[in-house]
């Protein structure tokens, strides 16, 4: 992240977010690293909502098909999550989902609450 601002500040650039909803939620997300963006164009849309963005714009195929994945570790994000993008796009649009997913969304949810919120600064008074 580091280099991508070196780089966006000596051409005037901006760097833009590639983190969705889905992964948002739940924390999936470095801080200070992925998260770390001027803007984020994908940032409110689920991970079905991207891919059919991606189709209207005609991401290829083999892209759209690909398991996410972050490269670490040789498991996709979903094995890794313990829970599917689906379920989690069901929680935030319903609410609900199956019962183990929700308890691993919630608790997702809650431990990585730091990651969406602004850094708290002493108030001098």
């Amino acid at each position: 992240m580091t280099t991508l601002y070196y780089i966006a500040q000596n051409l005037n650039y901006l760097v833009a977010g590639t983190g969705n909803k889905c992964e948002r939620v739940v924390g999936y997300t470095t801080k200070w690293g992925d998260s770390a963006s001027d803007f984020n164009p994908i940032g409110e849309f689920t991970v079905e909502e991207v891919l059919q963005i991606g189709k209207h714009l005609g991401v290829p195929e083999k892209i759209i098909n690909k398991a996410p994945n972050d490269g670490l570790g040789g498991q996709t994000d979903e094995e890794k999550m313990g829970v599917t993008y689906a379920q989690i796009a069901e929680y935030l649009e319903t609410g609900k989902t199956e019962e183990r997913a929700l308890e691993i969304i919630k608790k997702k949810e809650k431990l990585s609450e730091h990651k969406r919120n602004p850094i708290p600064i002493y108030k001098r008074l």
